[in-house]
């Protein structure tokens, strides 16, 4: 008699504003090549508490990825679900900055750290030890592409439909950042060396995405997407080759996108490009470990406003040694590059990122700290109350061309971004 294949479910808690699980579909995707079928997936985004209980109540595994955000609702359910006979498994940035802390919690019996692919399978065949780490994967080719029907894309693109007029899906091309921002926490789960798709493998799933999906516009969920400028041309050059109109956006880095770089990706149907200003104090940048100045940022930005290229600012608020006249400074860079969108956000000191003192912060609940706006980051001159206010009259000033997510939260409504 054949071997029993376990029953694998896999759940994205839910936190302020929905993405597609697309970790969750490489999961997916690499389970069944090792020929394992029997997998179900939630989205707390789209599926009620009962329906993910009840859902996983007969899995024999059941995996959560969470950011700090997703936790508090991801070990809900998790009580709920955990049962003598099922191994329940958490993984994502929170788990992977936090383990010990994480396996603190009863109903997880296990912690997967960094890349999810490896480890979990290893989980899956048996592997029962409570914190389980295994090499970063150096061939990204070697990877299918994530299984988009398991974790229902179809969900994601009809809410980006309703909210932007568009359907829209997301690809990675690479994975890990080599830059040491001290706000982020990228870095948890896939380390600052950074590996890249062939040009090849990243069109065979961008035209596979497109064509299944009838996807509108494409964008890139890489950290930053310029970083070797040598395979964005390649990737343009065969993106062109084979015709495809679909057009895109990703982020970029004002000193990784010169201009032969952002012509190329221009004439290859990219649109929009999303870049990191964060301050428009050289000392707050300075402080950020950012490496680009204001001179750049304008440089960069003017040179995309000549190509065509819609351009999107990424603002930060709250880092310790910002006072008010780091703010203006600030706003006028804002008014000097004029960007085509803006988003501000408010530090959060999430584990994995500089600020997350264990002391300090052990039991805060970070489901209710987001980074769009929260009640506990003040700086050494501006208490909390002081960086709201400037928060508020910064999206007040520029609410004609506020991200989505600025205006979701000013509208009451929640949502993707």
């Amino acid at each position: 008699m054949a071997e029993r294949k376990p029953e694998i479910a896999l759940v994205q808690p839910r936190s302020f504003h929905t993405w597609e699980a697309l970790n969750m579909g490489y999961l997916a995707a690499n389970l069944r090549v090792a020929g394992y079928e029997n997998i179900s997936f939630y989205s707390g985004f789209f599926d009620s508490d009962k329906e993910i209980i009840e859902g996983c109540k007969g899995a024999d595994i059941v995996g959560f990825s969470c950011t700090s955000p997703q936790m508090r609702h991801g070990l809900f359910l998790a009580e709920k679900i955990k049962g003598p006979n099922n191994h329940i498994v958490f993984g994502g940035v929170h788990p992977s900055a936090l383990p010990d802390e994480t396996l603190e919690n009863k109903c997880v019996d296990a912690v997967v750290i960094g890349e999810g692919e490896h480890a979990f399978l290893d989980i899956v065949r048996g592997n029962h030890e409570l914190k389980v780490q295994q090499p970063y994967i150096e061939d990204l080719d070697s990877l299918s592409f994530p299984d988009r029907r398991i974790v229902r894309q179809e969900r994601n693109i009809a809410e980006a439909e309703r909210d932007n007029q568009k359907r829209i899906a997301a690809i990675f091309s690479s994975r890990g950042c080599p830059f040491r921002c001290v706000f982020c926490a990228s870095n948890v789960i896939w380390t600052r060396h950074v590996r890249f798709r062939s040009a090849k493998n990243i069109v065979d799933e961008f035209e596979q995405v497109v064509n299944d999906w009838q996807i509108d516009f494409m964008k890139f969920s890489d950290d930053t997407f310029t970083l070797r400028k040598k395979l964005v041309l390649q990737f343009c050059e065969e993106k062109l080759k084979r015709d495809i109109k679909t057009e895109w956006g990703c982020n970029i880095r004002v000193d990784t996108a010169d201009e032969e770089m952002l012509r190329a990706m221009h004439k290859a149907g990219c649109r929009e490009v999303w870049a990191g200003v964060e301050s428009g104090s050289p000392k707050i940048l300075a402080d950020m470990k950012k490496g680009i100045t204001p001179d750049q940022i304008r440089i960069t930005f003017e040179l995309a406003k000549d190509i065509g290229l819609f351009r999107r600012a990424y603002i930060l608020l709250g880092m310790p040694n910002e006072d008010i006249d780091d703010i203006k400074l600030t706003e006028q860079l804002i008014d000097e590059i004029d960007p085509d969108i803006v988003g501000f956000t408010i530090l959060a000191p999430y584990p994995g990122t500089c600020f997350y003192d264990e002391k300090k912060h052990r039991d805060i609940d970070w489901s209710a700290v987001d980074e769009y706006g929260n009640k506990m980051t003040r700086t050494c001159y501006l208490t909390n109350e002081q960086l709201q206010i400037e928060h508020d009259r910064l999206t007040k000033k520029y609410e004609d061309r506020l991200a989505f997510r600025n205006r979701a939260i000013a509208g009451g409504k929640n949502g993707g971004d």
